[in-house]
């Protein structure tokens, strides 16, 4: 078969994995609803860029790189499909993408095929390298990762042979990424600074750096200095970061940095390269892969990668010659247990759709029902409580309640990142100490938080809201016994959703 062939089943294998929780749902996976206001906000300024942003009750500054937006809006109004559709398929074919682009690195980082492919198929498989990036929030993270990518593939050839015109094509990658999303754009900068370091330290790829950096800057400041004149420097710096922060230093030591559900053997693979790099003092992958996860975990499965395929390339070259000695034995059993590793990275993304704690699945129809419910008969300033018994960044019910009612879900986190890091911390603190209330199931717990918040009333989800691998009921416990307390009145109660309105002592 030929590099094109393999790269095809590799892309293909990519594919598969990442349709699963697509297809098995007929809305966005998990995310999506904050952004989905800010297209809109878009399409009702004429598509020019508003200042502001209605959500969840307050009015945030519209600071977030807009081109994942314009984007979504120019293929909902071409093609004529809802917002939603987008917002379900973009994100799967952007990050779909992705893999080959990462051959494309590999091969030019790498300088071998064999090591590409095996890199590209290495991050086709890790769960964590989709996971957030096939969501609905994923029309901004897919295609900055994607453009990071390619910036980086770059990035490498102006390094190795600096040329006006490869420096012309990382400023505007580079640029366009700073506009999708503001992680993948650390990313990319973060690495491209490595891979000079590491790799080229010359005069011309200083100069073609600077010509990049330049562009990339003239492509970003149009918007760059309309936010900044509008919300000052401040909007960027107080919003607080949602990265691992040194919790990754010690997931990667642990085997836990792809995302399975188990430790995984092609983590700990990854790791044990990382170390025979740096006892070799070849540094670039193991610290370009600590810098990059530390960033976001999807983005450190790029040089993971790339780690794997350099192993990859070293043991076959090892292990071509025939003759059975324990010199060239050892290298084509790593290479078996290397494959097998494969398998089981393989299965367990084809699984991660069934784990209740993976945030791979989307509002049920019943509870869009509920909130289609709530947006035409609760009073346009109610203020609920959506309990769901999970964390924030993987609750669906909470992100989307605020679009799909116009009413205030008070313990919604997604948008309040823009209004502060206090405002951020109080609001994680909220939601988590709510979500406490389910187990034990607690009315009280419920009522403490319904007086010190000033909501009416509550909203709880029915039916199996984290997957075929879920609880089949989240909260039949809490929802009993509010539903059995004098001060709650049940005023909706269908196959989605149950809401009480709340009367206080």
């Amino acid at each position: 078969m030929t590099s094109a062939a393999w790269l095809a089943g590799v892309a293909l294998a990519g594919l598969v994995v990442r349709a699963i929780p697509v297809a098995l749902a007929d809305f966005p996976v998990n995310d999506g609803g904050l952004f989905v206001a800010m297209t809109r906000a878009i399409e009702d300024a004429g598509w020019g860029l508003p200042q502001t942003v209605g959500w969840n009750g307050s009015q945030l500054p519209f600071a977030y790189p807009p081109l994942g937006f314009y984007l979504s809006g120019g293929i909902s109004s071409l093609f004529g499909q809802s917002l939603t559709d987008v917002f379900r398929w973009l994100p799967l074919v952007a990050s779909a993408l992705v893999v080959p682009a990462v051959f494309l690195l590999g091969r030019e980082l790498l300088r071998s095929e064999l090591g590409a492919l095996v890199a590209a198929l290495a991050y086709a498989l890790t769960p964590v390298s989709y996971v957030w990036l096939v969501q609905g929030g994923g029309v901004t993270r897919s295609p900055g990762m994607l453009l990071a990518v390619l910036t980086l593939w770059q990035v490498v050839r102006l390094v190795g042979a600096p040329r006006r015109r490869t420096a012309i094509m990382v400023g505007v990658l580079a640029g366009l990424t700073v506009l999708l999303h503001p992680g993948a754009a650390i990313f990319a900068a973060v690495s491209s600074v490595l891979i000079w370091l590491f790799e080229g330290r010359t005069r011309a790829s200083f100069r073609g750096a600077a010509l990049s950096l330049a562009i990339a800057l003239l492509i970003a400041a149009p918007w760059l200095v309309i936010t900044i004149g509008r919300s000052g420097l401040d909007t960027f710096f107080d919003a607080p970061s949602n990265g691992p922060g040194s919790t990754a230093l010690l997931a990667i030591l642990a085997g836990r940095v792809t995302g399975t559900a188990t430790v995984d053997p092609l983590a700990i693979a990854g790791l044990v390269v990382a170390i025979v790099w740096i006892v070799r003092r070849r540094f670039l992958l193991p610290v370009w892969f600590v810098a990059a996860t530390l960033v976001s975990y999807q983005y450190g499965m790029v040089p993971f990668g790339l780690l794997i395929g350099s192993a990859a390339v070293a043991l076959a070259g090892q292990a071509r010659p025939a003759a059975a000695t324990v010199g060239r034995v050892a290298p084509a059993i790593a290479l078996g247990v290397l494959g097998v590793a494969f398998v089981f990275e393989a299965g367990a993304s084809v699984l991660a759709v069934r784990d209740p704690g993976a945030p791979l699945h989307a509002l049920t129809a019943g509870s869009r029902e509920a909130m289609a419910w709530v947006d035409v008969n609760l009073e346009a300033n109610a203020e609920v409580a959506v309990i769901t018994d999970t964390e924030w960044s993987g609750d669906p019910d909470s992100e989307w309640f605020p679009l799909l009612t116009s009413r205030r879900s008070v313990a919604t986190v997604q948008g309040s990142e823009w209004l502060g890091e206090a405002v951020f911390d109080a609001q994680v603190t909220a939601s988590r100490t709510l979500q406490g209330c389910v187990r034990p199931a607690s009315v009280s717990c419920v009522e403490d938080w319904l007086g010190e918040w000033d909501a009416g009333y509550v909203y709880l989800p029915k039916g199996p809201i984290h997957g075929p691998g879920g609880a089949d009921d989240c909260c039949a416990d809490l929802r009993q016994l509010l539903t059995d307390a004098e001060a709650f009145a049940p005023v909706y109660d269908g196959p989605g959703a149950t809401i009480l309105a709340w009367t206080a002592p």
